[in-house]
C-alpha cells in the first residue's frame, strides 16, 4: 500500500534534517530490548554499520560511569509517565576509546492496547566541540579569577563606564575598606574633575573606553584619587575581555612612585 504524497513528502524533509544535521537516530523495542540506530549513529562514535550489534546493554556499557545514573534515571523517569520529553546530556565511549559528548533527545512512540509504552525513539547528536568550548571558557575564567584575586596591580571589571567588581589591591589602591566605596562608580568618579593635563577626566575617560570597547586595549596616563580625595597617579590599560559575552572591559591601574 502506497503512502499519501503528504506522508511521503513529510518522510523525505525528516530524512533530509537527519541528514543536515548528521543525527543519530535510535529505537528501542522494549519488548525485546534490541536498539536500532542509523549510520550517523555509528559514524559519531567511529564504528562500520551494525558493528556492534545494538542492545540496551550494549548502549549503558558504553556510557560513562559518572553519567550512567542520570542517564538511566531520566530514561526511568520518562518510562513511568514523569516527563513529556526524555533530554540527557552524557559521554559515550568511542571506537579509539576516547569520549563524545551527547546530547541524547526521545519520547515514547508508540503504546500496547494497556497502555504499555512498546517502543522508545529519539536522536543523538554530538555536542562535543560545544563540551570542549564551556570548558575551555570555564578555565579561562578560573585562571583570569586567579590573577584578578591576586595581582599586585589594582583591577577594576567594567560594564560600560561602571565598576562592577574589583579586586583586593583596588581597595588599598583607592584606601578604603569595602567594595561598595568602588563598586557601582566610573573611574572618572574616582578620579579628580580634570587630569593635570587640563583635559576634562569625564572626557578623556569615556574616548579611550569607546576605543576599547571596539576591541583595541588603551593605556595612558591617569590621575585617580582615594577615597579621602588624595592623588594617585598611575597608568591605565583598558582591555575587552573577549572570552565574555557580557563585553566587560578590565581596567587595571599601576600607581606610578612619585620621582
Amino acid at each position: 500500500m502506497n503512502k499519501p504524497p503528504r506522508i511521503n513528502s513529510s518522510i523525505q524533509t525528516l530524512e533530509n534534517v537527519i541528514t543536515v544535521l548528521k543525527a543519530g537516530t535510535w529505537e528501542w523495542n522494549l519488548q525485546t530490548g534490541i536498539v536500532t540506530v542509523n549510520r550517523f549513529w555509528y559514524d559519531m562514535l567511529g564504528y562500520e554499520d551494525a558493528e556492534p550489534e545494538m542492545t540496551m546493554q550494549t548502549w549503558q556499557d558504553m556510557i560513562h560511569p559518572d553519567d550512567l545514573e542520570a542517564v538511566m534515571s531520566a530514561v526511568k523517569m520518562h518510562l513511568d509517565g514523569n516527563s513529556n520529553v526524555y533530554e540527557v546530556e552524557f559521554r559515550l565511549k568511542h571506537h579509539n576509546g576516547e569520549w563524545v559528548w551527547i546530547k541524547s533527545s526521545g519520547r515514547i512512540m508508540e503504546y500496547d492496547s494497556n497502555h504499555d509504552p512498546l517502543y522508545f525513539c529519539g536522536v543523538h547528536i554530538d555536542i562535543t566541540e560545544k563540551k570542549t568550548v564551556q570548558a575551555e571558557l570555564r578555565a579561562a575564567n578560573e585562571l583570569f579569577r586567579f590573577l584578578f584575586s591576586n595581582s599586585s596591580d589594582a583591577i577594576v571589571l567594567l560594564k560600560g563606564a561602571e565598576i562592577m567588581d574589583c579586586n583586593p589591591r583596588a581597595l588599598t589602591f583607592f584606601d578604603c575598606s569595602y567594595r561598595n566605596h568602588i563598586v557601582g562608580k566610573s573611574l572618572p568618579d574616582l578620579s579628580p574633575a580634570e587630569q593635570p593635563d587640563g583635559s576634562e577626566s569625564l572626557v578623556r575617560f569615556e574616548t579611550s573606553l569607546q576605543k576599547a570597547e571596539t576591541g583595541n586595549p588603551q593605556w595612558f596616563a591617569w590621575q585617580c584619587q582615594t577615597v579621602n580625595e588624595e592623588a594617585v597617579d598611575c597608568e591605565v590599560c583598558l582591555k575587552k575581555l573577549t572570552s565574555n559575552p557580557e563585553g566587560y572591559i578590565v581596567a587595571l591601574l599601576q600607581e606610578v612612585s612619585a620621582e
